[in-house]
């Protein structure tokens, strides 16, 4: 608390020259001191019946009981994309019984790379009240790209990880299961809070007697 004005003072990271406050960095500390299993994830604590200070946050934003959240939450009904690594980031949620959500997507591409750029649409998105942004940069040093982002987004962000993952490939065939596990858990391991993850079943590989439909999305 800033005892001249009565305003709370959040821990800042001091990126690239600029204050950017990190309102959770106290509540990871301690939860990262007392968790010793490694799942920090708001659906694990929801189902263990805790309500996090995130949860309580979310509740505020929202004008829902902490309770009500908390049971959303560990019924699978509402998200709270948080990323331990990811400080930044001011709780909000998605769910059922939630406010409508607005994502925004930015990212640069194979010739145009350039991080002030990035962290300009990242600004307009946020100012203009986008709720999540994706990080969608296909080329350049999309590692970094993607740091830059994290270290200055109040907001959730989101990445599609198949595209960082054909870009460390030379062919599409040779992309496999290692190089996109590889790139998923990096962007985890940076700060990431959720992901687009493009999957496909081959319909030789669905048993005939399977009833099922198809649907165009």
């Amino acid at each position: 608390m800033d005892p001249t004005n009565g305003t709370t003072v959040f821990p800042t990271n001091g990126t690239n020259g600029y204050e950017v406050a990190r309102p959770r960095s106290d509540w990871i500390n301690r939860r990262t001191g007392e968790n010793t299993n490694g799942n920090f994830s708001q659906m694990h604590y929801a189902r263990q019946g805790l309500v996090t200070e995130e949860m309580e946050h979310v509740a505020r934003r929202e004008k829902l009981s902490p309770e009500q959240v908390r049971d959303e939450v560990a019924r699978g009904r509402m998200i709270i994309p948080a990323n331990i690594n990811h400080p930044e980031l001011e709780p909000m949620c998605i769910g059922v019984a939630s406010l409508c959500k607005i994502n925004a997507n930015i990212g640069n591409s194979a010739v145009s790379s350039n991080i002030d750029e990035e962290l300009k649409k990242l600004h307009t998105a946020v100012h203009y009240g986008a709720d999540t942004v994706m990080d969608l940069s296909t080329g350049g040093d999309i590692h970094q790209i993607r740091e830059a982002i994290l270290r200055h987004s109040p907001v959730p962000i989101g990445t599609v990880p198949i595209y960082e993952a054909i870009s460390r490939v030379k062919r599409v065939e040779d992309l496999n299961a290692k190089v996109m596990l590889e790139v998923i858990e990096e962007q985890a391991a940076q700060g990431v809070d959720y992901m687009t993850i493009h999957a496909g079943v081959l319909i030789h590989g669905i048993p005939p007697q399977t009833e099922f439909s198809l649907r165009v999305l």
